[in-house]
This record gives structure tokens, sequence and C-alpha cells, in this order.
């Protein structure tokens, strides 16, 4: 399967309450929007289409946010909207959200807080 089940693209959009986890911009009123694969599809492993691997963005991989992040790697990895291609669980990979704040994102669609250790920023 090449793409997220219907379920799992209703899961994110209701987690992410259809807005781009990087701006706030809603998705409703974006010019485009996407569902970005935190670690790349391009490295697929089981839990490719999983909750916890997909987030919504405004744009789309050359505009927007979904271009911020492919346009800066190094970034996108330190706020969790990439997750390196030899992390089979990005569930234990915090990210860093417009709407919360740092979290943890499990795989049935929510959220939990996620407090970053000075180690980790």
């Amino acid at each position: 399967m090449s793409q997220p089940s219907r379920r799992t693209c209703d899961l994110v959009d209701a987690r992410d309450e259809c807005r781009c986890v990087i701006c706030g911009q809603s998705l409703e009123q974006a010019l485009s929007a996407s569902r970005h694969h935190r670690r790349m599809r391009s490295h697929p492993f089981p839990g490719l289409h999983e909750t916890s691997n997909v987030i919504d963005v405004c744009g789309s991989g050359s505009t927007g946010c979904h271009a911020l992040i492919h346009g800066n790697p190094g970034f996108a990895y330190s706020q969790g909207w990439l997750v390196h291609s030899w992390d089979d669980h990005p569930e234990d990979i915090p990210v860093n959200t417009y709407q919360h704040g740092w979290v943890l994102l499990d795989n049935d669609g929510h959220w939990q807080p996620y407090e970053p250790t000075k180690e980790s920023k």
C-alpha cells in the first residue's frame, strides 16, 4: 500500500485538528496540504503508514511547510518532523507541534505531552 488507509488519514486529521503541525494553518484554507511521513516513504518499514509516522502539513513537497521539511532536513530532524531511516519507532521520537508543543504521537491517533530534557534540546 503506497498511501495511508482512510482510517489512518481520519485519525491523523482529527489528532492534528486539520491544521499544519508546523505553522498551525488550517488545511481547509491552505492552497495545498499533505500528509507527511516522518520516516520517509523511500525508507519503507512495517509502520510506514501508522499514525505516529504521519503528520498534517501545509504545502506539497516543494511548497509551504512541507517544502520547509525537505529543504532543511537537519532542522526537520531536530523538530521530529523527520525520523531517521534506521528508526523503526517514530512513536518514540518527539515532534514539535504548533498546536501542543513537544509531543509523542501514538499509533491510535493520540498525542502525549513530552518535556524535552537539556540533553535533547
